[in-house]
């Protein structure tokens, strides 16, 4: 039992290290032109508001920013097989 246990949490775990599965956004009208467009400038208003508090973003915090403007915008992030 322990084995098949064992043997399952090493499959998950390495096609989770392949990169099988990847992090995407989705949106049910928008093209991934659009995708571009707006995560450019979620990013460009990650980096304003940054540089209007004068706080040095740390790199986790700047991605948190730029994903919560891309979901106001109406995408969706899950993982793709």
């Amino acid at each position: 039992m322990k084995k098949i246990v064992f043997s399952g949490l090493m499959g998950v775990l390495s096609l989770c290290i392949s990169g099988c599965y990847q992090y995407v956004a989705e949106h049910p009208e928008k093209s991934k032109a659009q995708f571009y467009e707006d995560q450019s400038e979620c990013e460009k208003k990650a980096r304003a508001y940054s540089i209007e508090r004068l706080q040095e973003y740390r790199e986790g915090e700047e991605i948190d920013h730029s994903r919560r403007c891309m979901r106001d915008k109406g995408w969706n992030y899950h993982f793709r097989k």
